[in-house]
């Protein structure tokens, strides 16, 4: 089965002078002083810190920055557990015992998949991060780091992807959180946290910047970001991608003490034969979903925030919207032809 990184999905537009996306935006004068920026790849996609120093000073502005290092590195810790590319992760150890018996995992490990398994039970299973087995089918595989163009040499077969179904389940995924050990009960599973993984490691960062006490801040991990307090005077702008435009958005929204997410058929995909596939796969078919163009949800946290963007895409349109408001978040839905869904009260910004 190819080991697919943890993600891959630079999505959003941090609309600040000195984001990594911000090509189409002007600097805002607003913004805090003496922000420290840190750049650079962690799980697969591109990490973006924006923090702001706790005072003017030079002692200020090194706290800031060791603060956003410390951040940083907690990406690459977490990637080192959860990773599918390497046999020693907690992760892959627990797809390696499955049906055999349980793993030891890490606090961190533990909660993650208690939080996958919250997703799974709150979609009706339209998120499950035992999709892994269909990898072996489903090739949109480049190593981490890579910035080769998405391949899928060939579309499976309807009976090759109904076979490897048959490895796919959420309820056959059990966490003892209290004796710390996680295990699948049938041979043949896999699980992968592509889908939960940058949004854990953006919740991860937000606990260790507030722990040092910082509250003006942007973590922002692919598609994934958690914007904290204010950019300056005012909240932190984030642009939303069109999902067929490549560098336009569709508006923006001001985000305080929020997470953002952002899931589209347009980062990871590939065109045979006319036919777009792409990697986010519906797992009552096993083939790519096709409701959504593109999903954006705003959430409590990043971790909820990914998991309702991958539920919403594949439900599209007005169950999407559903789902959302039923889970107290907000979102904006491009649906296969184009139309726009949005939550009456998401306070979209005019592009």
């Amino acid at each position: 089965m190819p080991r697919l990184p943890l993600a891959r999905l630079p999505v959003l537009y941090l609309l600040v002078a000195t984001s990594l996306f911000a090509q189409e935006a002007a600097p805002s004068p607003s913004g805090c002083a003496g922000a420290v920026d840190r750049q650079g790849v962690a799980m697969g996609t591109h990490v973006h810190l924006v923090v702001c120093p706790v005072g003017s000073d030079a002692a200020a502005q090194e706290a800031a920055h060791d603060a956003a290092e410390a951040a940083f590195a907690e990406f690459g810790r977490l990637e080192g557990l959860w990773t599918t590319w390497q046999a020693g992760s907690e992760v892959s150890r627990v797809s390696a015992a499955a049906g055999k018996g349980r793993v030891p995992v890490s606090v961190e490990t533990a909660e993650v998949l208690q939080a996958a398994l919250r997703g799974s039970r709150i979609s009706g299973g339209l998120f499950d991060i035992t999709f892994a087995p269909l990898g072996a089918v489903w090739r949109f595989d480049t190593p981490p780091g890579s910035h080769e163009p998405t391949r899928l040499e060939r579309v499976p077969t309807t009976g090759e992807v109904r076979g490897l179904l048959a490895h796919v389940g959420w309820k056959h995924l059990h966490v003892d959180a209290q004796r710390r050990e996680a295990w699948l009960d049938r041979p043949g599973m896999a699980i992968h946290l592509g889908g939960i993984g940058k949004g854990a490691g953006v919740d991860r960062a937000v606990m260790i910047l507030r722990s040092k006490g910082f509250a003006d801040f942007v973590v922002q991990a692919g598609g994934d970001l958690y914007a904290a307090g204010h950019n300056g005077s005012r909240p932190w702008r984030i642009g939303i991608a069109h999902p067929r435009n490549k560098g336009e958005i569709l508006g923006s929204l001001d985000v305080t003490d929020a997470a953002f997410s952002t899931s589209g058929d347009y980062e990871r995909y590939a065109i045979l034969n006319g036919v777009r596939y792409h990697h986010i796969l519906d797992p009552r078919t096993g083939f790519p979903a096709t409701a959504s163009q593109s999903a954006t949800v705003l959430a409590a946290s990043a971790t909820d925030a990914e998991v309702l963007t991958k539920t919403a895409f594949i439900l599209g349109g007005a169950a999407g919207l559903d789902l959302l408001k039923r889970q107290g978040a907000r979102g904006l839905l491009v649906d296969a032809s184009g139309k726009i869904w949005q939550s009456a009260d998401l306070g979209l910004v005019a592009r």
